[in-house]
Formats: structure tokens, sequence, C-alpha cells
């Protein structure tokens, strides 16, 4: 479902161009800024929770606010918990407990063991391994604490308190601005909090990282952190395990995969994050999960907590326009092309399949999905839904003709905004995916620091103030874990022809002057190059020119001055130069056209809380939320049901001897044996493998924990079903379903497969 790899918010953004970056998509979330005398409605609105309840098991809730009916309707359906057990300012809560990393981890033990997946700690082992050490396929374990090893590129943030900050955030904005300008004020009042609440946590003797989210424009909420830079990985499963099924039965059920794994937070003897050193010490949390080794079954009230990416649950037809024929369609399509170069240059090379793993896996699981959505899109009939039922708010306006007029003045906004945005939508896309991955990437990173590294941190982009220079520094070396010179040649390539094919309007002055240059006609011969042939002798010198491959080189231009950096004439320095004013272009049209939503949005939840009847409850935007349901089956469509569990039984008998479905000898012995000992469940007569549950959940809850009524961990979310991934949009209680390893199945293949009897011991069940 996921990736690793963690993105925060500060401003308004949507994701409407994803990247390609260490091995996952960085998806951004709308955080409007609204008029003032909108806030008060709209807070209301999105914070006190629906008069009614929502249908079925959907919401995503703040576990430290969460409404009086929720509490009251988890304690109907048989949760044992009280607000305090789940959240408190001791820092005690199960959701104390969890941890951001990216995606979603839980610290289950009180040495700093933390529960994740697979899928999401696979970017630890495909930097770590090699062809002489293939950690990808044969797993990790270390059976020592000396053992375990850096997990490069992983942070563990974990929450320690949580502020409304919503006046000092909005008193930035005024009705005077232009939506850029409104868009900019806000955004350096978010950087302004930020630094002066870590300032304070600083004073105390605290090392915090503190982050403002936005919720719609209407709240916004100061999270504090402990910012944990030294992550370990104590245990992986094979990929033969971790991953069975691989891309076929990804987003499908039935489904039989081991898609956990253990990694470890460290910090320095006194308690304070550092640095990895091997003076360091597991973290002590101040709650851990407990394991229930009887795990849990068909019927029984479940929660889980994490930190759900993002949704969109209430926009306007235009909107879900945009998405259904655009930005889906062109992201599956340019996800592909890149596929099919990092497969072949896998297929050519060892060393360059382990070093392209980690993007291939993230690009095959968003193409998966996205096609779903588009398929969900056009089952479901969103867009034409919506503008249904856009069209049945109209008409019950028709007494209120000034009413009437806001409203159809208030969409037309809208479409306005979206074939503006059109006018440019694809040259956004072909540049932020260029200028954002590969070495170009790298290129167009350092040069913006070079030119951000010379102006007061709060007149920088967030991504570069002083505080994110370390992350900027360690993503600039660990890139070569990643890189691929062949493949990232290709696909560079196949941006150039891209952008040398759009219409006049939307042209790249930089690369159309590369054109020209390489293009001048006819040759000697009379014959005329080919844009293929031209652009292979373009990048053969692009690549000999650059020193941008090897990573001491590139650390040591992260940091040269401006001036510095120009003067080293590298062809990729060079290019990410050419580059630089179409790409502050870009990033100026996506603040301008947040910054409109900033206004529009909030109007438009307004009416979307009148005509519904009830009050909605928050996107998810990448903050810790809390939802509930129970294990249940569902049926996909007519005459079918799929029951609730997997078994040892099924992993036997999908099993063919070939990736993905390569099962270990190991485990077929084990089934064959009827090996299960204590993970054997009676009414299954079979160790459960993965299970279904009501659980609204959505790319980020990944690796969430899910807990049985009494707190205590059960299973370990790691998927959605691919009959309702459009749920992102329009939730159905019958369809959406989450994913979850069954604790049973992890305690069993560590203990009878992997041996691993030291993880065991830990989680105190051996």
């Amino acid at each position: 479902m996921d990736c690793g790899g963690r993105v925060w918010y500060h401003a308004a953004h949507t994701n409407f161009a994803e990247v390609i970056k260490m091995g996952c998509r960085i998806e951004h979330q709308l955080a409007a800024v609204t008029r003032p005398w909108l806030v008060s409605i709209v807070a209301v609105c999105i914070w006190l929770g629906p008069a009614v309840q929502a249908l079925g098991d959907e919401g995503m809730w703040l576990p430290h606010e969460l409404p009086a009916w929720v509490i009251e309707d988890m304690r109907d359906k048989g949760c044992r918990l009280g607000p305090g057990d789940i959240w408190n300012e001791d820092g005690t809560g199960i959701a104390n407990a969890i941890v951001h990393l990216g995606a979603t981890g839980a610290f289950v033990s009180p040495d700093g063991l933390i529960l994740t997946n697979h899928h999401v700690a696979f970017g630890s082992v495909q930097r770590m391994s090699t062809p002489e050490n293939d950690y990808i396929e044969h797993g990790f374990l270390a059976r020592t604490r000396a053992d375990e090893v850096p997990a490069l590129g992983y942070t563990a943030y974990v929450i320690d308190t949580c502020e409304d900050v919503t006046p000092r955030i909005l008193s930035a904005a005024r009705s005077s601005m232009t939506p850029l300008q409104r868009y900019k004020a806000i955004d350096r009042r978010i950087k302004q909090v930020e630094k002066a609440a870590e300032a304070r946590q600083k004073k105390q003797g605290m090392d915090a990282y503190c982050e403002v989210a936005g919720f719609a424009g209407a709240r916004y909420i100061l999270y504090t952190f402990l910012k944990i830079r030294d992550v370990r990985v104590a245990y992986v499963p094979s990929r033969p395990i971790g991953e069975y099924g691989g891309e076929i039965d990804n987003w499908m059920w039935p489904r039989h995969a081991a898609d956990f794994s253990f990694l470890r937070a460290y910090v320095a003897p006194d308690g304070r994050p550092a640095e990895f050193s091997k003076a360091n010490v597991p973290y002590r949390p101040g709650r851990y999960l407990r394991v229930a080794p009887e795990g849990i079954k068909d019927g029984e009230f479940a929660l889980i907590i994490g930190f759900p990416r993002v949704t969109h649950r209430y926009l306007t037809s235009h909107a879900l326009a945009d998405y259904a024929a655009f930005e889906f369609p062109q992201d599956i399509r340019l996800s592909k092309q890149t596929v099919s170069i990092l497969e072949q240059a896998s297929q050519a090379d060892l060393v360059a399949a382990l070093r392209v793993a980690g993007k291939m896996k993230g690009l095959n699981n968003y193409i998966k999905k996205n096609t779903g959505v588009l398929e969900g899109f056009k089952r479901f009939g969103l867009e034409a839904r919506q503008a249904d039922q856009e069209r049945q708010w109209a008409r019950r306006l028709d007494g209120n003709p000034a009413a009437r007029e806001k409203y159809h003045g208030l969409l037309a906004a809208f479409r306005s905004l979206y074939e503006a945005k059109a006018r440019y939508a694809m040259k956004d896309l072909l540049l932020e995916n260029a200028t954002d991955t590969g070495l170009l990437g790298q290129a167009m990173l350092i040069y913006r620091w070079s030119l951000e590294k010379a102006r007061p941190d709060l007149d920088r982009e967030s991504r570069f103030m002083e505080r994110e220079v370390p992350d900027l520094r360690d993503e600039v070396g660990i890139f070569q874990r990643g890189f691929d010179p062949a493949s990232d040649r290709e696909i560079l390539k196949m941006f150039f022809e891209e952008m040398a094919g759009l219409p006049a309007e939307q042209r790249v002055r930089a690369i159309d002057a590369i054109l020209a240059k390489i293009l001048p006609g006819k040759g000697p011969s009379g014959e005329e190059p080919t844009l293929d042939a031209a652009l292979d002798k373009y990048l053969d010198g692009l690549y000999l020119g650059t020193r941008l491959d090897n990573e001491v080189e590139r650390l040591e231009m992260f940091d040269l001055s401006h001036n510095a950096l120009v003067e080293q004439n590298d062809s990729f320095i060079a290019l990410a130069a050419s580059l630089y004013d179409e790409t502050r272009e870009r990033l100026d049209r996506r603040k301008a056209f947040d910054g409109e939503l900033d206004v529009l949005t909030p109007q438009w939840m307004e009416i979307v809380t009148r005509q519904s009847g009830h009050m909605p409850y928050p996107d998810a935007n990448s903050t810790m939320r809390l939802n509930y349901g129970v294990v249940m089956g569902y049926s996909p469509r007519d005459a079918v049901w799929y029951d609730p569990f997997t078994t040892l039984r099924g992993v036997v008998e999908k099993n063919t001897g070939v990736a993905p479905f390569n099962c270990p000898a190991s485990i077929v012995k084990l089934a064959a044996a009827k090996t299960y000992g204590p993970y054997r469940d009676t009414m299954l007569d079979d160790v459960p493998v993965d299970f279904l549950t009501t659980h609204d959940s959505t790319n980020g809850n990944s690796g969430s924990p899910v807990l049985n009524a009494r707190g205590e961990l059960v299973g370990c979310l790691f998927d959605g079903n691919y009959e309702a991934v459009s749920g992102d949009f329009a939730f159905d209680e019958n369809l959406h379903r989450s994913i979850s390893v069954d604790i049973r199945y992890v305690l069993w293949v560590a203990d009878y497969v992997d041996g691993a009897e030291n993880i065991l011991r830990e989680l105190h069940v051996k």
C-alpha cells in the first residue's frame, strides 16, 4: 500500500503532480486558508463531528480530540478503552506508542522496537543490499542488538504535544491579498510558529521538531515531535515471505503476505535524539503495545491508529473531472513507461536490479492503485454523481435568489480555477517529475540550495530551512544507493521526448533551446538528424560532463556557495540552472492555485455541511488518526463472498515455485506437518495469515497496528482491497476493507521459519 519516507506539508498543496523519490510517491494535501469570517463556521463543521454517525466505519478521527459520540459508539461496539487510555498528555495512551516513519509504525517493546510493514522497511534493506548480500531476497535478522544496522533514510517521529494555533496562523491573511500573496503570508507565519516553538523547546532542554498541520484552512494544529534520527533494522523477513504474491496480489483479496518488519529507535545516552553512534542506546517509549497472541476473531471490534496521508471526500465535480481526465491517466502512463525502463535495466544487471528495486516497487504500487481508482470512478460514476448532487443542491436554493447566485458563482470559480490549471498542466507535470527525480533532481536540489542558503531562514522555501539541512544532506548522500546510471539516462531521455512533444502554449523554454542546438537541420550528407539520435548524443555529453554521479563530489557541491557551484562548470548543474526560472514559475502557479483554493474551499465546506445534513469529519492530511471497525468479509460482486481470514493452507495452495509465488520450502514442509504450535486458530484449524476489517484507511496507514477492544496488538495493516481503492474519494461501507497481517502469522514466521527467538522474547511471547 505504501512506501517509507516522511512527507509533511507547511501550507497549501494538493497531490496533482506526484513524483518518484526514494522508492515512494510524494503526495501533497490541501491545507486551505480561509476568510476570517468563515473560520468559526468551518471549524465547527470539521471539529465537532457529525450530528449523525458517519455510515459504517467511515471517518478518520484525531485521537486527542475524539468526539463524545465516537467514544460512546466505540463502547457500544465492545471497546473497553476510555479517551485517556487512547491519548493523554502524560504520553502513556496507546496512541502515544504510534510512530511516524513516512508511513506508520508502533513501539512494541520498552526498548524501542518498532513493528511496521515489510514494504515500509523495504527501502532500508534495498540500500544495504549487494549482490553478495541480497537482504531483499533473503531477509535480515539481527540476533543481537549489536548486529542491528542503520536504516538509511529512515527517521522516527514520536508525537509529544498538540496545540491549536489557528488564530496565530490566520492573522497573517488579509482580504486584499492576491491568492499567491495569501499563500506566502500563511506559509511564512507557519514557519514563524514552528521556529518559535522549537526555540521554546530548546530553552527547556528538549530537542524537538515542530510541524503545523492545516485542516481545510479552518484550523491549524502545531504538533511537537521527538525526531529520532538513529533508526536501525532488527528483523525483515525474506521477500518470498514478506512480499508473497508480489504485484499480482497487491491490493487484492485473498492475500497471503507476511507484510511485517521490525526496526528499532536509538537515542543518545541522555535520551536526546542523535545521529547514529555505537554509543547510542535503545529509545524508551512512554508507552508500547502489548501483543495479544490469541489474535482476533470474525466480527470482533478492532481499532487502528496511524498517519493516513490524504483523502478527497468533499471535492467538486470540477476537481473530480481533473483527476479522472488528467491526473490519474497521465500518472499511470508516465509510470508505466518508467517501469518499462527500470525492468530492462534490472534484467541486464544485478547491481542495477538492487538499486532500482525500491523505485519499481513504489511505481508498481501506485500504477495498480491509480488504475483501480479510475475503474472506481467509472464503476461508481463519481464525477456524474457529484455533478448531479450539485444540481440537486442548486434546486434547493430556488426560493433564495441571492444564495443561488452565490452558489453558482462558487462553482463557476472552481471551474475557472481548473480550466486555468489545465493550460499548463502537462508542462508542470513533466517539469516536476523531471526535476525532482534522478540525477537531474539532485542537480536541481543542490542548485536551489545554493540560492536558498544565502537568504534569511524565514525567507527560504520550507524544504530549505536550517532545520531541514541535515535531512537534505542525507538525501544527497543516500541517493547513491538507488542510482543506476543507465536507467537514469533513459528516464531523462523519456522526459525530454515528452517535453519535445508539448503543444506550443506549454513549451519548456530551456528544453526548446537545447533542441534548437542539437537539431540544427540537415547534416553534411543531407540527412536530418532524428530526435532520438540527437538526444542520445546530447545525453552522452551531459553524463560525461558531470561529477554529480559521485557521492563525495555531490556532497562537496552541496556545501558550495552559489558562485562557487556555478564555477564548477558541471553539465547537470548547468542544466538545472537553465530550468530554474521555469521551475520557479511552476511553483508559483502551484501556490497561486492553492491560494485560490484557500478562499473557495471553506465556502464549499459550508455548503457541504448545510446541504448534506451532517457535519463532515476532516479529510486525511498526514496527521495521526484513529478509526474503528470490526473483522468482516465482503461481497465484491454478485454471488461471491470473501471470508475475512486467509490461512497457511492458502499460502501453500498458491505456491508455484516461481516468484512471486515462490513459497519457501520450509513453510511448505511445516504446513504439511501441521506444525502450528500455539499460533493455531481453533475455528480455522490452521495458522491465520491475513485478515479483513471494515477500517477506513489509505496510503500512510501502512504499518498501522490493529488493536483489539483492550488496546492489544492483533495485527499490522498493510493494504486495502482493489474494489474500493476509490474510497479516497467516496467511501462505500459495503466494499471498503483494510487488509492486515495477523499477529499469529508474524509470530509463527518469526518462530518456526526464521528462528527469531530474540524478537519473540522481547515481545514477551517466548
